[in-house]
This record gives structure tokens, sequence and C-alpha cells, in this order.
């Protein structure tokens, strides 16, 4: 019953890909679940954050929760998550674990689950601006001063596991970059969804029915990704550039 596994940094566009999925008949799933960060799906409750937030994306309440754990298998566990959430759509026999953290730990999340796996990733002068607008749009050189430590080292774990699958050409693992989501939709969503074994529709590009403000439009933008332009003027953006100058895959030109 579990199809696929979503992953990426934060504000990637993980949520827009999820949405994407879910407009396919018989496909959908909670907002993230979190099970493959723990050793068995049994020690999934005491991660405590996730396991929150797996009981609110996926609508059912802590001792439903508890009940779905009480497993060492994994393709247990999402067939009973996918059985008690009363969220998905009607006629769902698949569902998908879109969790981004999941990248930080790609590695060892793969060898516990044999699916598809799918990355998302974005240029990181678009991941700074996520991050500004989502902490209120402060002076940008004084926040960048304190952000730019942290959020370098957390991507740069993230980007050495996208650069082992990309150099690897692991087959089970689709490389999607949001810009090409945008600007290059159909061929990127072709492959998308070839990658999983969907036949692809046109008509889901349109995104009926998305279920979270995440995925702000109701359809792909192509100018969502490249919104920092607007925002950043030269002087931030060649700070982004140099700061996270170590994370050059991810920048788009």
């Amino acid at each position: 019953m579990i199809g696929f596994v979503i992953c990426g940094p934060e504000h990637s566009g993980t949520t827009l890909v999820s949405d994407l999925f879910r407009q396919v008949p018989g496909i959908d799933a909670g907002f993230e679940v979190g099970v493959l960060l723990a050793e068995t799906p049994r020690a999934f409750p005491s991660l405590l954050v996730h396991a929150e937030i797996t009981c609110w994306s996926w609508a059912i309440d802590q001792p439903t929760l508890a009940a779905c754990c009480d497993t060492s298998d994994l393709a247990t566990f999402y067939t009973r998550l996918m059985r008690a959430s009363p969220l998905l759509k009607p006629g769902t026999h698949t569902v998908f674990d879109k969790t981004p953290r999941y990248l930080a730990h790609l590695p060892a999340c793969m060898a516990k689950l044999p699916v598809p796996f799918i990355v998302v990733f974005k240029d990181p002068r678009a991941t700074v601006y996520s991050d500004w607008r989502k902490a209120g749009s402060p002076a940008f050189d004084s926040w960048f001063d304190l952000y730019a430590p942290g959020k370098l080292g957390y991507l740069r774990g993230l980007y050495a596991n996208y650069r082992q699958v990309q150099q690897s050409q692991d087959p089970r693992v689709c490389l999607i970059r949001l810009e090409d989501l945008c600007l290059n939709t159909r061929s990127t969503c072709e492959r998308l969804y070839a990658h999983v074994g969907c036949a692809f529709d046109p008509a889901y590009m349109l995104l009926r029915n998305t279920r979270y403000e995440n995925t702000r439009l109701g359809a792909i933008s192509a100018g969502v990704p490249f919104e920092y332009h607007l925002h950043f003027n030269t002087h931030a953006q060649n700070r982004i550039a140099t700061a996270f100058a170590e994370l050059d895959h991810w920048f788009y030109a």
C-alpha cells in the first residue's frame, strides 16, 4: 500500500510534488509521516514531533497511531495508517510518504523501504528567500549573519546525500529540480510519474483541490522559484551565492 517516498530540503517544493500525486485517482497521503527516522514503527511514537505531525496531518489520534505502530513491518504500518485515516479521498489504494527530513538520512531510509524515492531541490537563493519570508522579511544582512552558518551546516549533509545518489545514478531515486518542474513542466511531470509507475495526465498539472496552503497557486507557476529576484538585490544574492557556494550543483544559472 506504500507506493513511494518524497523528500528534500524544507521549502524546496516537496508539497507541490505531493499535490501533483494527489491528482492521481487512488493515490493520497497526509502531509508528512517520519516513521523512517525511527528504528522500527514501534519506536516511532517516541519521536514526539514527527509523531504529533503524523496525527495532525493524517487526522488520527495518538491511540490510533500507536495501534498503527504496533508492528516491526513498515508495509503493515503504512497499510494500517491508510485504513485508519479519515482524511484520504475515497478509493485510495496507495499512499506515499512525503517527509523532507528523510534526505538527511537517505541511505538509511532507502535501506528500510524498497520503494522509489523522489528528491526535490531548488536553488539556494530561493531557499534563503523562503526562509527569510517565513521569518517575517527582516533586515537582510543582520538576519543572514545569524542564519547562514546553521543553515549551511544543515544543507551540507543533505547535499552530500543528494550528490551520492546523483553520482551513483541509483535507479530508485528520481532527482527533481523545482525550477525544471516549473519551467519544463510536462517533461518533468512525465519523468516524475513514470518513476513511480503512474500514467501521466496533463489535467494533473491543474492541481485541483490542493489540501495545504504551502501550494499557493491552483496550477504550477513558472515564476515561483525565482521570486527571490524581486525581493533580494544584487548584494543579497551575491552574499547567498558566496556563503552557499559549496552547494554548486543546486544553483540554477
